[in-house]
């Protein structure tokens, strides 16, 4: 089902992606309940679910029909990502069509591969969605992200994966969901413990902006939001030193400028953003949730880590 590069803001792509080999298994996560303590009042719930599915986790980034010029339109898939691990894989059509989009499937079932990984068959996403990172998002955000796309018009779209034998073998013997979690949706207010539910587990800043290495190509969370300064090759852009490094960070931004730049993509020293940053969808967010990601960046290590233009 779904497949969502981590599209964004100087983001990684799925050459970096390997198989995400942890342990032997593979196992089922059950299908997430939702209560009233998780998720409080309803009304307002489609709302929200516009608001992270096109300014914050920006879902059109991988699941566009046309990432390149359409963000914010139909999301019927079909975006390719090739790798040798993988094979190749395509972005999911998450319409609600329900013989080629995910019509047919439950509010629970999309949570699920949303959050954990595992689809309606009990099969593992491809570690190109960020499932890892998504883990983390709470219960009313990941029932807001589904009732907002319900209400979006059904695209029949047929979308297959074409995946490479190294990656079946994965799949078969190591390959897993994340664990299920009861995630409680954060006060909503402009601090840093908000900021970081942002940047780790909606808008994802830390999925780009964290280096990866090793043959599972891991976040080095020694690097955490350090940048890359030698992504692969084709890849469209470095991803940016976020800590609050003075010389090579944005440690002498301040949050006025920090909010000008993902208003009008260009940083305080006049230089305009990579286009693949979306900041014109950024853009959109409320004042309080960009100032709360800065004020959470604010508080992550400093690291010295100068990135190439």
């Amino acid at each position: 089902m779904f497949t969502l590069r981590r599209r964004v803001r100087f983001s990684l792509t799925a050459g970096l992606i390997p198989l995400a080999v942890t342990a032997c298994g593979g196992g089922h996560v059950p299908l997430p309940t939702f209560t009233p303590a998780t998720i409080g009042d309803t009304a307002g719930l489609v709302r929200r679910g516009e608001y992270l599915v096109r300014y914050v986790a920006i879902c059109g980034h991988c699941h566009a029909a046309d990432p390149k010029k359409d963000v914010e339109g139909s999301l019927s898939g079909g975006m390719e990502f090739r790798n040798w691990r993988l094979g190749t894989i395509r972005a999911s059509n998450i319409t609600p069509d329900s013989a080629t989009g995910i019509g047919a499937w439950s509010d629970a079932e999309i949570v699920r591969a949303i959050r954990n990984g595992e689809d309606r068959d009990g099969d593992v996403l491809a570690p190109v969605m960020p499932y890892a990172w998504f883990n983390g998002m709470s219960d009313r955000d990941a029932l807001a992200i589904v009732r907002y796309l319900r209400t979006l018009p059904p695209v029949r779209n047929v979308v297959k994966s074409d995946h490479s034998l190294a990656y079946r073998i994965g799949e078969w013997f190591f390959l897993k969901p994340m664990k299920e979690r009861v995630v409680k949706e954060p006060a909503r207010a402009a601090h840093a413990e908000y900021g970081r539910y942002l940047v780790h587990h909606v808008a994802l800043c830390a999925d780009c902006h964290t280096p990866r290495g090793g043959l599972q190509a891991k976040p080095k969370m020694d690097l955490l939001l350090a940048g890359e300064p030698d992504p692969p090759k084709g890849f469209p852009a470095n991803p940016a030193n976020l800590t609050p490094d003075s010389a090579t960070g944005i440690g002498k931004w301040t949050e006025a400028e920090f909010l000008r730049t993902l208003r009008t993509g260009e940083d305080p020293a006049g230089e305009e953003l990579h286009e693949f940053m979306p900041w014109r969808q950024f853009g959109n967010m409320s004042d309080d949730d960009l100032r709360a990601i800065y004020r959470y960046l604010r508080t992550v290590k400093p690291i010295k880590q100068r990135i190439p233009d």
